[in-house]
C-alpha cells in the first residue's frame, strides 16, 4: 500500500479537478491519497473531495504559513510519496523533510515562467527558481507532453506524462436530439483573466462581424473575473455568467454547439477534456500546452478562429468533428491516467 500526500497552495479550478481525478481513477488500488491544501479566496472548492481522499487537511494564510503546516503534515504522515502541485508548492516542497525512501513528485500544472502577463525578466527569474533544488525532485509528472519536455530542459532526472481526463456526472451526456440549427451557442470557459485572454475572443468577434453568419451566433463566457474585462465582453455582445459552481458550469456547457479555447498559456486545459467528453465540437488556440495535440481544428490567430467558427456554422454535422473527439477522448482516458499514476508512484 502506497501512501501519497498531495500538497498544493492553489486548490481550486483545474488543480482541484485533476487531484480529484487521480483519486477516482485509482479507487480500489493499493494507493492511499491524502490531501494538504491551501484555500484561496474566490476558489470554487465545491467538489466532493472529502469522499475521495483518505484524509483532507486545509489551511488559509500566506505561503510561509503554508510551508510550516505542510512540513508538519509530512512529519506526521511520513508518506511514501509527496506529490507537489503548482509552481509555488513545487518550489517550497523541495525543502520539506524527506526520509530515505520517500519520493518527491512534482506536477507544475503550468510552469510560472510560461505566464504571458509578466515581464521577460520575471519569466527568467521564475525559470531560474525552477532549477533551485531540482535534484530533490525524483520525477516530474507533467500534465502535458510539453511540461515533460520543459522539465528535462530544466534538468529534471525523470519526467512522465500524467494525462488529465474528465470525469463527468453520468447525468451529463451528449444529446443526440440537438437541433444543430441557428442560433449556435458558442462558449468559452474559465476565469475572465489575462491567462484565458478575453482580448483574443474580442478580436475574434471583430473578425466574425465581417461574415453574414455572425447573426446566427450567440457567444457565452462561462466564468467571471476582472470587472473591466467582463464589461468589455458584455459590450461586445458576450453573455458572461460570472463564477458559477462546477456542476452548474458543466450543465450549461452541455448546451453548447461549439467550444472555443482562447487561453494564452496553460498546463493541460481540463475544460478541453470536459468539452470533448460532452462531445462538443471544439476550436483550440495553438499554445505550448496544445501544440502537441493531434486535433485538426487548431488556430493561431483571431482571424483563423473566426473562420473555423464560420466553417462550423456552415457544416455543423460534418463527421470530422466527432471523429476528432473520439480520438481525443481515447488519448485522455481514466485508464491511461491510472497506468501513469502506478508508474510514477512505483518507479
Amino acid at each position: 500500500m502506497k501512501t501519497v500526500l498531495h500538497i498544493t497552495e492553489a486548490f481550486g479550478g483545474g488543480i482541484q479537478t485533476a487531484l480529484c481525478s487521480y483519486a477516482k481513477s485509482t479507487q480500489g488500488d493499493p494507493i492511499r491519497h491524502h490531501l494538504f491544501a491551501r484555500l484561496r479566496p474566490n476558489d470554487d472548492t465545491g467538489m466532493a473531495v472529502t469522499t475521495l481522499f483518505d484524509d483532507v487537511q486545509t489551511m488559509e494564510g500566506g505561503l510561509l504559513a503554508f510551508f510550516r503546516e505542510a512540513r508538519k503534515a509530512v512529519l506526521q504522515l511520513q508518506p511514501d510519496v509527496i506529490h507537489l502541485h503548482s509552481s509555488f508548492a513545487g518550489f517550497l516542497g523541495r525543502f520539506l523533510p524527506k526520509k530515505g525512501n520517500t519520493k518527491i513528485v512534482y506536477t507544475p500544472h503550468c510552469y510560472a515562467f510560461e505566464r504571458r502577463d509578466i515581464s521577460e525578466l520575471m519569466q527568467k527569474v521564475y525559470m531560474q527558481l525552477e532549477k533551485v533544488g531540482l535534484s530533490r525532485i525524483d520525477m516530474i509528472a507533467g500534465c502535458s507532453e510539453r511540461e515533460c519536455e520543459l522539465g528535462f530542459a530544466l534538468g529534471a532526472q525523470k519526467a512522465v506524462h500524467l494525462n488529465n481526463y474528465a470525469d463527468l456526472d453520468k447525468a451529463l451526456s451528449f444529446s443526440e436530439t440537438q437541433t444543430e440549427r441557428p442560433p449556435f451557442n458558442v462558449m468559452v470557459v474559465g476565469r475572465v483573466s489575462p491567462q484565458k485572454d478575453p482580448q483574443f475572443l474580442l478580436d475574434t468577434i471583430t473578425s466574425l462581424k465581417t461574415y453574414p453568419e455572425f447573426s446566427q451566433i450567440k457567444l457565452h463566457w462561462l466564468g467571471g473575473g476582472e470587472p473591466e474585462m467582463e464589461q468589455a465582453l458584455r459590450e461586445a455582445g458576450v453573455e458572461v455568467t460570472g463564477m458559477i459552481p462546477h456542476q452548474q458550469l458543466m450543465e450549461t456547457l452541455n448546451s453548447a454547439d461549439l467550444y472555443l479555447h482562447t487561453a494564452a498559456w496553460e498546463g493541460m486545459p481540463l475544460t478541453i477534456l470536459e468539452a470533448a467528453k460532452l462531445r462538443i465540437p471544439m476550436v483550440l488556440r495553438i499554445i505550448g500546452a496544445t501544440q502537441n495535440l493531434h486535433y485538426p481544428f487548431m488556430v493561431s490567430s483571431p482571424d483563423t478562429m473566426a473562420k473555423q467558427i464560420i466553417n462550423y456554422c456552415k457544416r455543423p454535422d460534418h463527421p470530422d468533428y466527432q471523429q476528432a473527439i473520439d480520438a481525443f477522448n481515447n488519448d485522455f482516458s481514466a485508464e491511461k491516467q491510472r497506468e501513469a499514476l502506478h508508474l510514477i508512484y512505483e518507479a
